[in-house]
């Protein structure tokens, strides 16, 4: 699914609002946490999950196994849970996904197009719809921010309001020195160590450092 240019906005959320209601089962709110079956990273994280109902962040530099862990959390969703990711940079490739248990009939993966702000406004809108939909167990978030600059932080908030709407996992996917910062309910630091996957979550001025 493609979005139009940033002056459509209104076709935009239309379009959203349709494929979100042909599929809407309007499930019961939605609470406690999800985990993404890495025992490693599940513990780095309160409640042994990602927490519904909230955004969290994945913070780390390219080919880090950000998406690995996205891709494992939706793969561990219960039978029948609806997710989607809004794949600003257009790097999700659905045969990978499938190949990491993602069942690819009940993910929706939306594409922002456009120049200049276009990719990060529509994907902040297309973000804001899906996590307050209610239709949705997970939404991943993969949207560059250049351009998104300003009102940043009422599109944070925003977001965090959808979420608890919605009560869906909120994973945003983050460079490592992204310029903004989304305020996170959990945050987790991720690189890669040869072939394995580190997550460190901030605990205050302590750090707690797992490995998957």
């Amino acid at each position: 699914m493609r979005a139009p240019e940033p002056a459509d906005r209104p076709r935009l959320l239309a379009e959203l609002r349709e494929a979100i209601h042909r599929i809407e089962r309007r499930p019961a709110r939605r609470s406690g946490a999800v985990g993404c079956g890495l025992a490693e990273v599940d513990g780095a994280l309160p409640g042994g999950g990602f927490p519904r109902g909230a955004i969290s962040e994945l913070a780390g530099g390219r080919a880090c196994g950000k998406t690995a862990i996205a891709l494992s959390l939706l793969s561990s969703l219960e039978e029948g849970d609806l997710f989607a990711w809004v794949d600003g940079r257009g790097e999700i490739y659905p045969p990978a996904a499938a190949a990491r248990g993602v069942d690819l009939a009940r993910l929706l993966i939306v594409r922002p197009a456009g120049r200049g702000r276009g990719p990060a406004q529509a994907g902040l809108w297309a973000a804001e719809a899906l996590l307050g939909s209610g239709a949705f167990a997970a939404v991943v978030m993969d949207i560059p921010t250049r351009g998104a600059e300003r009102g940043w932080a009422a599109v944070a908030c925003r977001l965090q309001a959808a979420a608890e709407k919605g009560g869906a996992v909120g994973l945003w996917l983050a460079p490592s020195r992204a310029a903004l910062r989304l305020p996170a309910a959990v945050r987790l630091d991720v690189a890669r160590e040869g072939d394995r996957v580190t997550a460190r979550r901030r605990l205050g001025e302590a750090e707690a450092i797992h490995a998957a």
